[in-house]
């Protein structure tokens, strides 16, 4: 078998983006100083409608706000609502934050939750009232502080931890003459070097809502045809160090969280069923 050709990785990189390339929305962390009751953001002091019951694991304690999107301040398409709050809770004195990994489908220990309107003469005070739990109180939380974020549009490709992968690159070189053995990885064939490029150029980390997700470990929609139908990136949190270089937020070892929906519930604003999970190194 030949050897491969460091000159066709630039191809292969052009090839996946063509392929794969695929919308998506980059949340990015701002050193903000003041964090309001209505920012998007990861943790904090959560927006409340108070005719509302508030979210509580099955023992009827409140759950932690992991992170909530506030869509009429950003500029987002459909299939994400163009209006209204999209919240996320999980049980932060959990040491594993709230997932079920043997079924990421129980909501007992986390939530989502869509708010069509948004009340804007509410204050922090009056949903302070509520008694809910804040980083300070939860003994797991993942996230360090609370962190304003900034939404804006992208483009998003499949990367290295989806199972598919190497599939694309053999066949975009068996498609210019570089015939690559079923038996042999494409981690076998291409170079350290060469295979490092294509993986840094089409990441799939990040913050991120819609697009390719990243795993560290694999996909759990790919061993349950339940969870097969969770066909969207709902929300991607990642793991991420500040200026100096101290974690914000961490996922065990340095993992990721998902939360997938189904398209066509995504497109109804319908929330109720939406599953969770998130894996390390």
């Amino acid at each position: 078998m030949q050897s491969f050709n460091p000159d066709l990785t630039e191809k292969i990189i052009d090839e996946i983006k063509k392929r794969t390339k695929t919308p998506a929305y980059s949340l990015t962390v701002e050193n903000k100083s003041e964090i309001s009751l209505f920012d998007s953001k990861f943790g904090g002091m959560p927006y409340w409608d108070l005719k509302k019951e508030y979210p509580s694991d099955i023992c009827g304690n409140k759950l932690m706000l992991l992170a909530q999107i506030n869509f009429d301040n950003a500029d987002v398409n459909s299939p994400l609502p163009q209006s209204g709050m999209l919240q996320f809770f999980i049980d932060a004195n959990d040491d594993v934050y709230g997932a079920d990994f043997d079924n990421p489908e129980n909501q007992d220990k986390f939530r989502v939750v869509y708010h069509d309107n948004v009340d804007y003469s509410l204050n922090k005070q009056k949903i302070s009232e509520l008694d809910i739990p804040v980083i300070e109180d939860c003994e797991y939380s993942p996230v360090s502080k609370e962190l304003s974020v900034k939404i804006s549009p992208c483009e998003s490709y499949m990367d290295c931890s989806n199972s598919h992968f190497d599939d694309i690159i053999k066949d975009i070189l068996n498609n210019i003459g570089e015939i690559i053995p079923d038996d042999i990885s494409i981690y076998q064939y291409i170079d350290d070097e060469c295979y490092d490029k294509i993986i840094e150029a089409v990441s799939a980390c990040g913050h991120k809502m819609l697009g390719f997700p990243f795993f560290t470990q694999s996909d759990p929609r790919e061993y349950s045809d339940t969870l097969a139908k969770y066909d969207t990136l709902l929300l991607q949190i990642d793991s991420d160090e500040d200026d100096d270089r101290s974690f914000e937020i961490i996922w065990g070892d340095c993992g990721v969280a998902n939360f997938f929906i189904n398209s066509e519930a995504l497109l109804k604003k319908d929330f109720s069923k939406v599953i969770y999970n998130w894996d390390c190194y």
